[in-house]
């Protein structure tokens, strides 16, 4: 029943949102130090300079280092619900709205997950959302924009009907990208690494480097195929966060019970939605892991590892970030979308009990 605009990717959805609202070249953005380069992208994409921020054992923004990270030339704040959790407190939240500041949420990660029966991205003025291949919801790409706050309607409307569409063409191309991209993954096929590279070193295949600066003039606004594809599904997305929540629980419940360091458990007022569960490790055993889990099929990702972002690094300013970089280098996380079958969960649990025998058999040896 939210109007929400749609563009071609999340990185699209949070630069407009930013470029709507005047952020240029004399203005300082805070983020998350814990964060993903798409975020750094858009920002600097904008002229503007990024200021990050520390974080807290539970992934969360520091909430004191936000508030002293704000000068005179704040222009807005993007706080980021990494894996399903409010990344500020409400308190704090309400302390940047007095001030006047932009508020963007950040909802990449945490699409359906709620508080207090209060749905994430109906904090922050703006709110964005992305549907790329890697999180909760996807069609393949795209990012929504929520609007909570209706002193910044009229310039996000004004700002989103100016974009172009991506052409059907375009969209289309995308669609065969992520079939194709699926299907080599789950084939795994002896030319498969080849044709991949074939197909993105001649640019068949989009790519979504943050290295590249668009043109001004770039086709922004969600494709025709995606939009019609998002209609179709939207009305099963309850659905679709119920059973990434119950997968969230169920390996959760078996991580815990194995004594492994979950950053994020859920608690009562909690309802997360993620597409994957963050696990802390002993760092010296991220690579052992790694290799064990491709040995049974399964992908360890290792989101975040590069804190801050590095690119543009040295045109932008670190607050504060100790906390993060110590998280970063010992953080794994592991799926727990919608789309897995039980097969796949019971390969999951498997997956932590080994990792959970790493970790002991590392503890027994010093």
């Amino acid at each position: 029943k939210d109007k929400l605009l749609k563009y071609e990717s999340g990185r699209s959805a949070l630069y407009n949102c930013l470029i709507a609202n005047d952020v240029g070249i004399k203005d300082e953005i805070i983020v998350s130090s814990f964060t993903c380069d798409a975020v750094t992208f858009a920002v600097k994409r904008t002229g503007a300079k990024i200021v990050y921020v520390d974080i807290n054992d539970d992934l969360t923004m520091n909430d004191r280092e936000v508030l002293n990270a704000i000068n005179a030339k704040t222009k807005a704040i993007i706080f980021q619900n990494t894996f399903g959790r409010l990344g500020l407190k409400k308190q704090t939240i309400d302390k940047i709205k007095a001030k006047k500041i932009f508020l963007i949420e950040d909802c990449a990660l945490s699409i359906g997950s709620k508080i207090n029966d209060i749905n994430l991205g109906s904090f922050g003025d703006i709110s964005f959302f992305s549907l790329e291949v890697s999180k909760t919801i996807t069609i393949g790409w795209g990012g929504l924009v929520k609007i909570n706050n209706k002193l910044y309607k009229d310039k996000m409307l004004s700002r989103y009907f100016s974009l172009k569409s991506i052409s059907a063409f375009a969209d289309c191309r995308r669609f065969i990208q992520l079939w194709l991209s699926v299907l080599l993954t789950n084939l795994q096929p002896s030319f498969g690494i080849f044709l991949w590279y074939f197909l993105y070193g001649t640019k068949i295949f989009r790519t979504s480097s943050t290295y590249i600066l668009p043109p001004k003039n770039i086709k922004e606004r969600m494709g025709p195929i995606s939009i019609e594809l998002f209609k179709y599904i939207y009305p099963n997305f309850t659905n679709f966060y119920k059973t990434s929540r119950n997968n969230y629980k169920f390996l959760l419940d078996v991580a815990l019970k194995l004594n492994l360091k979950c950053p994020i458990i859920e608690n009562s007022n909690e309802f997360i939605v993620t597409p994957r569960i963050p696990i802390i490790v002993d760092k010296k055993l991220i690579d052992k892991i790694i290799i064990k889990g491709a040995e049974i099929g399964i992908e360890t990702g290792r989101w975040f590892s590069e804190v801050p972002p590095k690119w543009e690094l040295s045109n932008s300013r670190i607050h504060s970030h100790i906390n993060s970089l110590k998280i970063s280098n010992s953080i794994i996380n592991i799926p727990c979308h919608w789309t897995l079958k039980k097969s796949e969960l019971i390969k999951l649990q498997e997956f932590l009990i080994i990792i959970s025998d790493l970790e002991i058999k590392k503890l027994k040896s010093i």
